[in-house]
């Protein structure tokens, strides 16, 4: 073995050791003492609630259910077949396209269908613009014209859901419970605040997650926004490791690469609502030659996933697939499907719920704890040179580009 492959060992036992480092430090201090009542800020999301369940039933009937789909909480989990489902668009179909049809296709019509398993959609659906983390994309006036919806389509059941099951659904919960009981109900919540704990003791501690969601809720309601019921970092311990929860992004963002320019010797200053350019250099003389910067030489190597020589090794990126070395300092992720702490480089984006393995054993993908086989090439592939999926499965950033 090379010196190079001794060295990519060495990388991949650090990311390991990093990974069980942080898996330690997620667990309870050994002087934690439990209580009877259990907070946002002191319980773990990794086992808190499964499944699509009825959350609460409105002063005119309806029935209105919640849940993840990656919580095998998605509308088609619903122990009935609702009249309405909605959610973020992202969320509204299973991972596993194969979950709707039963595994089995047959010709439309035929008879032996209805002995499929397959899982006929609600009548009606609803995809949302809602970013992960972030709000729906669109105004107050929104929700009042679908409650009015609902009533004059005699919609008697209504699913919700999103990935986790936990900001989004939450954030659905909450407007839907407040707009569609009566005033009686309506005159005992005071303010957003109060509405959120009221949405977290009939479904999960964990419903909506950002202050941004709660000034939401109290925007569209026109209610106070009230205390904020948001912890600022996830868990009650986490050895440091807490991150804050911020608006998401609203779904993979995947960049664009190219050659590597050279560094240039401008930095750029933000003053005020300006933006000036100033170089590295000394202008209190006002007609000073200033010498040519000199472009450092780039040094490239082979790269691990695609093979091409354009790796960079001061980026740490190749410049043909996209390909980063892991950063095994990176914040630790907690995948809410298998409830492991993970390193970012697990999962497909950092607004994602469950890691790539999750996934691959969800879509039958062959896969081990740190590989997931390409569905062009058929070679195993490190969870980190993946950025998407397809019906077939994953594609790794080697066949991406390609493509």
């Amino acid at each position: 073995m090379g010196k190079k492959g001794r060295a990519r060992k060495a990388q991949r036992r650090k990311q390991k050791k990093q990974q069980k480092e942080m898996k330690n430090m997620t667990k309870a201090p050994s002087n934690y003492k439990t209580t009877t009542k259990t907070t946002w800020a002191t319980s773990s999301k990794a086992n808190c609630h499964t499944g699509q369940k009825k959350i609460f039933t409105t002063t005119g009937g309806i029935d209105v259910y919640g849940g993840g789909r990656n919580r095998s909480g998605g509308w088609w989990k619903a122990p009935v077949v609702v009249d309405l489902a909605m959610g973020p668009d992202e969320t509204m179909a299973p991972l596993n396209k194969s979950a709707l049809s039963g595994g089995t296709i047959v010709p439309a019509g035929w008879s032996c269908d209805d002995h499929t398993g397959r899982i006929d959609p609600p009548k009606y659906m609803i995809e949302l613009d809602f970013p992960d983390f972030g709000v729906p994309q669109v105004d107050k006036l929104f929700w009042y014209a679908l409650c009015d919806d609902i009533i004059e389509h005699n919609i008697k059941s209504i699913s919700t859901q999103c990935a986790g099951g936990h900001g989004r659904t939450g954030v659905q919960l909450c407007i839907l419970y407040y707009l569609l009981n009566d005033d009686d109900v309506k005159s005992t919540i005071a303010d957003a605040g109060q509405l959120i704990e009221l949405i977290r003791d009939l479904h999960c501690h964990h419903a909506v997650e950002t202050d941004g969601q709660q000034r939401y809720i109290a925007n569209v309601l026109d209610i106070d926004v009230g205390d904020s019921k948001i912890e600022s970092t996830y868990g009650g311990w986490g050895g440091g490791y807490g991150y804050s929860y911020g608006g998401g992004g609203s779904g993979k963002a995947k960049s664009i690469t190219g050659k590597t320019l050279p560094k240039s010797t401008t930095k750029t200053q933000t003053s005020g609502p300006t933006t000036t350019a100033t170089t590295g250099f000394d202008l209190s003389e006002e007609y000073k030659m200033l010498p040519k910067p000199v472009q450092s030489a780039l040094t490239f190597e082979e790269c691990d996933c695609c093979g091409e020589v354009d790796y960079n090794v001061d980026t740490e990126e190749c410049t043909n697939c996209g390909w980063k070395m892991p950063d095994p300092n990176g914040d630790p992720m907690m995948c809410y499907t298998c409830g492991k702490v993970k390193c970012e480089y697990d999962f497909l984006s950092p607004s994602d719920d469950t890691c790539i393995t999750c996934v691959a054993k969800e879509m039958k993908v062959k896969h081990n704890n740190t590989e997931v086989q390409c569905s062009v090439c058929k070679r195993m592939r490190y969870t980190d040179m993946f950025s998407e999926t397809t019906a077939d499965g994953f594609v790794c950033l080697a066949c991406e580009v390609k493509q």
